[in-house]
């Protein structure tokens, strides 16, 4: 509910999409350290990143809007900001904007924190088709390094 404030508020004040990303964010984060990350990849059924993706489509679309509504008998310019109407609602682009930066916010620092929890719990931190979309094709990922460094020997001195 506070995010929602904040994403609201960031038209006249200080706010917006940015930080109202961060504090949706922070509460996934929490809820995933309250329950467990375990638990929480259960209850998140798909990859953060997913919605950063549809995040950056809406934010990319609301850039394009005004290139395709005409006004004063000319077309709009890149970003400009529109009013959309819609059975009554009054909807500005950077309403529609700010949403799409929410949303990347949101995926890419679930991401992360979602990436170091596993990685920290001694699990690999990239699985099944994460490791092709997310790491390079050239490097071993640091678990398998991990599990092919021979044990130290402690000696009794």
């Amino acid at each position: 509910v506070f995010a929602v404030y904040l994403l609201l508020r960031g038209h006249n004040l200080p706010g917006g999409g940015f930080i109202a990303g961060l504090a949706s964010a922070i509460s996934v984060i929490l809820l995933g350290l309250a329950v467990g990350f375990r638990e929480f990849e259960k209850i998140w059924k798909f990859d953060p990143m997913l919605l950063a993706a549809w995040g950056l489509l809406i934010a990319i679309g609301t850039a394009l809007i005004p290139l395709f509504i005409p006004s004063q008998f000319q077309f709009g310019n890149f970003f400009e900001h529109k009013m959309l109407h819609f059975w009554g609602i009054h909807v500005g682009t950077t309403l529609l904007f700010d949403i799409g930066v929410l949303l990347v916010v949101i995926g890419i620092s679930v991401k992360v924190v979602y990436v170091l929890a596993r990685s920290t719990s001694k699990r690999d931190s990239l699985v099944g088709q994460e490791r092709y979309r997310y790491s390079s094709t050239v490097e071993e990922p640091i678990e398998a390094a991990r599990r092919h460094e021979p044990e130290e020997v402690q000696d009794g001195s």
